[in-house]
């Protein structure tokens, strides 16, 4: 399944998978080919867990466009329009949405500014570390080198370079721990309207506009809402 090209393995598990396992299931050219692989636990009631493996074999602890994706498998399996999803880095709310599939995470706390070779850089949490760069042009940045320098200051994080065009318009560009660059990233895209509505004001509903696509924030003091597509890529039998 992918959420704006951010494509994963949803395996409805329980079921174990090494480092190994999951770095050769992974590679796009001997394997399936995936940002990573969501192992989908025994629910209780309407609430799943889920495991995330990354392509290089770590765990993660948040996934936005990959809670999107379980959360519409699982939906079109048990019905409802409504779901739970249990992560490490905490529980998700899931709905349908006009847009696809609507998730809802807790508001996070205040982005912290941080120096970072003269670039205006915030550190914010959602569940899994990110760091936001804002640049003048997202697609000629450097965003592996920015990424690099990001995480010699930071530790390991996600990070995202952006541009906010308007008060409803961003553009970014992602480069994730354990995957680099991806052309989508759910909880980055809120994290950097988190990051962006701390410097300025910001509209109710932000199109973050990725590579893949566009991905829609709603920032609340309470929580944030990420929606946009979840589809379906091809279905088989992992052994």
């Amino acid at each position: 399944m992918h959420g704006c090209g951010n494509d994963f393995i949803v395996v409805d598990g329980p079921i174990q998978l090494s480092a190994d396992r999951v770095r050769e299931i992974c590679d796009r050219r001997r394997g399936i080919g995936a940002d990573g692989i969501l192992v989908i636990g025994a629910p209780k009631g309407r609430c799943w867990p889920v495991v995330i493996h990354n392509a290089d074999g770590s765990l993660g602890d948040s996934c936005g466009n990959g809670a999107r994706c379980v959360a519409r498998y699982l939906l079109d399996r048990h019905g409802g329009d409504a779901l739970d999803l249990a992560f490490p880095g905490g529980t998700v709310a899931a709905r349908r949405d006009e847009a696809g599939i609507a998730i809802a995470f807790a508001a996070p706390d205040s982005p912290q500014p941080i120096a970072l070779d003269g670039s205006r850089a915030y550190r914010v949490s959602f569940g899994n570390p990110h760091v936001v760069l804002f640049v003048d042009d997202p697609a000629k940045a450097d965003l592996g080198g920015l990424a690099a320098a990001a995480r010699a200051k930071a530790g390991e994080a996600n990070v995202e370079i952006a541009r906010v065009v308007a008060d409803d318009l961003i553009l970014l560009r992602v480069d994730e721990r354990g995957v680099g660059e991806t052309l989508a990233c759910g909880t980055g895209a809120c994290a950097t309207v988190a990051a962006a509505a701390s410097q300025r004001q910001m509209a109710d509903r932000v199109t973050v506009r990725v590579p893949g696509g566009d991905l829609f924030v709603r920032a609340g003091t309470r929580t944030f809402e990420l929606a946009g597509p979840a589809e379906y890529v091809f279905e088989g039998t992992l052994s």
